[in-house]
């Protein structure tokens, strides 16, 4: 049994409270994780998505799920080994030592990461979100891969 709850409000912070209060109760031991900052918007998943059909469409990188495996291994997980120390930690251990095929499969869904893949994207906060955003469209740009459209439709 997991929980997350953002608080945003007196009223999310007094939910917040009493959920620890309840799981407290019942459970007499839990762990609490917290930190400050926004978690990733639905908008910047509609948008990533977006960018990963664009990318597909626009390059050699392959279909929609091959770019965002591309785009995770390559711009989201440079994002988390400079921010996340528990991030690196876990890298390092599980990852570092495969080949950059073996990196790039396990970005993807596979038994030992679920559906999703290697965490990431998921992990990010609102603000990497937004730097994992920009970089993706810098350096497809330069690629001759065009945005514009998509920028202007949904805001990071």
């Amino acid at each position: 049994m997991t929980d997350k709850i953002s608080v945003n409000s007196q009223a999310k912070l007094s939910e917040a409270i009493t959920s620890l209060t309840t799981m407290y109760r019942d459970k007499k031991f839990v762990v609490v994780s917290l930190r400050p900052g926004k978690d990733r918007t639905l908008d910047q998943n509609a948008l990533w998505f977006s960018l990963y059909q664009r990318i597909a469409a626009m390059t050699q990188i392959g279909d929609v799920e091959d770019a965002r495996r591309y785009c995770k291994l390559h711009f989201g997980v440079q994002i988390l080994l400079n921010e996340d120390d528990d991030f690196r930690a876990a890298w390092y251990q599980t990852m570092r030592h495969l080949t950059y095929a073996q990196k790039l499969d396990m970005m993807g869904g596979c038994s030992l990461f679920g559906p999703d893949g290697f965490p990431v994207t998921r992990l990010f906060s609102r603000a990497q979100g937004i730097a994992y955003t920009d970089r993706i469209v810098a350096d497809f740009t330069e690629r001759g891969v065009v945005f514009t459209d998509l920028l202007g439709e949904v805001a990071a």
